[in-house]
């Protein structure tokens, strides 16, 4: 979980670096609405499709983990290439949809994982807690790397942190 937070920080700070800090606030507006949007949309897309799915296959959950943090990497690292092209967008698009695929398959792995139902509460609790603290931490060398370097460079680097969530979730199977 650590792993995934904190490549969508890296993911996140890289956009803002690309999208919206380089341009007015007046050209930044419609971006804005447009990355909403883009939040959003990924849930109406994926949820419908993966609850069954994971539900009929054994060790899916974990399985969809790692082929998720693997697509992340593959597609930050092409994403880094096409920060400044129309690419860019469907790119953005695609590790959304991958990012709420991860919190669905998390969502549904959590309570096969505890043992009684009260400890269901707990469990995302220290979950939700674990992740506040990995992205304020994450945040850090990402924000760092985006004024040093540049916000291909972030997603060069965010894409290493979700392939190590992706093997992360292959050792646990």
């Amino acid at each position: 979980h650590v792993f995934s937070v904190s490549g969508d920080v890296f993911f996140f700070v890289a956009l803002s670096g690309s999208l919206f800090f380089t341009v007015s606030a007046d050209q930044a507006r419609p971006r804005v609405v447009l990355a909403l949007l883009f939040t959003i949309a990924p849930f109406a897309i994926v949820a419908p499709l993966m609850g069954p799915a994971l539900d009929r296959i054994r060790g899916a959950r974990s399985l969809m983990i790692t082929a998720v943090g693997g697509t992340q990497f593959v597609l930050s690292l092409v994403m880094a290439r096409h920060l400044n092209d129309l690419l860019l967008y469907p790119l953005a698009f695609s590790l959304l949809v991958l990012g709420k695929t991860y919190s669905i398959s998390k969502s549904s792995l959590v309570p096969a994982l505890v043992r009684a139902d009260v400890d269901l509460v707990g469990a995302n609790s220290r979950l939700s807690l674990i992740g506040v603290i990995a992205g304020v931490i994450a945040g850090l060398p990402a924000a760092g790397l985006l004024t040093w370097v540049d916000a291909g460079w972030v997603l060069r680097v965010g894409a290493f942190v979700y392939l190590g969530g992706g093997l992360a979730a292959l050792r646990d199977r």
